[in-house]
């Protein structure tokens, strides 16, 4: 069973369920792109390593944790709620 999450991305308003997943991953890569952010900023804001960053960015980690994909998110300026599944 894989790990979900909501985010949501004001003002834009529109909740999205995230995983470990392939569309995830490509959300995470759009969002770093768009940022414009350097990997060090980035990964030094969100908690996590540049290499981290760097090689989701890349499409060279297949698999990151919900956790990263999380603190990435939340540090690009993402409201995460998380949810039970019922």
């Amino acid at each position: 069973m894989r790990n979900t999450a909501t985010v949501l991305r004001l003002p834009t308003g529109q909740p999205q369920k995230i995983d470990d997943g392939l569309k995830t991953i490509a959300l995470v890569q759009r969002e770093i792109f768009r940022s414009g952010w350097s990997y060090i900023r980035l990964a030094t804001a969100a908690g996590v390593g540049e290499h981290t960053v760097m090689n989701i960015a890349r499409g060279e980690t297949k698999r990151p944790t919900l956790r990263t994909i999380i603190l990435i998110l939340t540090a690009l300026g993402w409201d995460v709620y998380a949810s039970e599944r019922r």
